[in-house]
């Protein structure tokens, strides 16, 4: 499946203007706590994560040789860490076969039922007549 630019591009003004409705109910709703918020300013300490979620620390960067890179100031400031999603795959798995196996059984167990009354409308009724 490929996504075009445009798409993309669309997707992201999309999501632009979701969050510059967020920010407004968000405001609407507690005017105090964010104005309180804005003036603390950003905060160095992080959120504490979720059970089994990992940092992402980006790899070094390998030295070339011929190569070299321009100096910048940007260059020189380290990347934010990113909060890894934990792997929850396996908590969904279980679930779902304990769901298909019970699905089996009811599917087993209504054809058993059908196939029963059938026999008895075809066989036993005419008999109680």
């Amino acid at each position: 499946m490929t996504i075009s630019l445009e798409e993309l591009k669309q997707q992201r003004e999309q999501i632009r203007k979701h969050l510059e409705w967020l920010d407004a109910k968000i405001s609407e709703l507690a005017p105090s706590e964010t104005e309180a918020h804005k003036a603390e300013g950003p905060t160095e300490a992080m959120p504490p994560l979720p059970a089994g979620a990992q940092l992402y620390t980006p790899p070094a960067p390998e030295e070339s040789q011929g190569a070299t890179a321009p100096e910048t100031a940007e260059a020189d400031q380290p990347l934010p860490k990113v909060a890894v999603a934990p792997n929850i795959e396996s908590s969904y798995k279980p679930k779902t076969q304990r769901e298909v196996l019970r699905a089996k059984i009811g599917c087993l167990a209504l054809f058993i039922l059908s196939t029963a009354l059938f026999l008895f409308l075809l066989f036993g009724l005419p008999y109680l007549l």
